[in-house]
């Protein structure tokens, strides 16, 4: 390469000190944010009017198996092949707990709300999932479970 082909101007130093103050801006915002709560939002649920806590347990045969925590016994077996949009809900929610290291041994609450919404609250990790955003069908499939019978909140 010869010497002709490189630039001999040095790059903008406006545009350097507009960048950097770009990026101190930014990281204020968010400390700013995260400090003092500013911007956050907050989700306020309907009173819930119906609730089941239940166990998802894999099961020998490849099936996954609802369990009523408070009675401990089986609602149902899901097959392999059958109920994708429950196992694929289940396994999301458990690598979830996997991640934050804690233990299978805390149920889910399925809970009807007042406002016809029913959600699913892992009680380990305070995640919720609310069920409506998916469709009917996907939320008749764990609609059934609260069904099977219920408890008050």
């Amino acid at each position: 390469m010869h010497e002709e082909a490189i630039d001999v101007k040095p790059f903008p130093r406006s545009v350097l000190i507009a960048a950097a103050a770009l990026i101190g801006m930014s990281i204020l915002f968010a400390l700013s944010a995260k400090l003092w709560d500013f911007g956050a939002t907050r989700v306020e649920y309907a009173p819930i009017t119906q609730s089941r806590e239940l166990f998802f347990k894999d099961l020998p045969d490849g099936s996954v198996g609802v369990v009523d925590a408070r009675l401990n016994t089986e609602l149902a077996a899901l097959k392999p092949g059958h109920d994708g949009f429950v196992r694929v809900v289940m396994r999301s929610m458990a690598r979830d707990r996997t991640v934050l290291g804690t233990t299978a041994d805390v149920p889910f609450r399925l809970a009807l709300h007042a406002d016809d919404t029913l959600s699913l609250t892992d009680l380990a990790t305070g995640e919720v999932v609310m069920l409506n955003a998916f469709g009917a069908m996907n939320r008749k499939s764990f609609e059934q479970f609260l069904a099977m019978g219920s408890t008050t909140p």
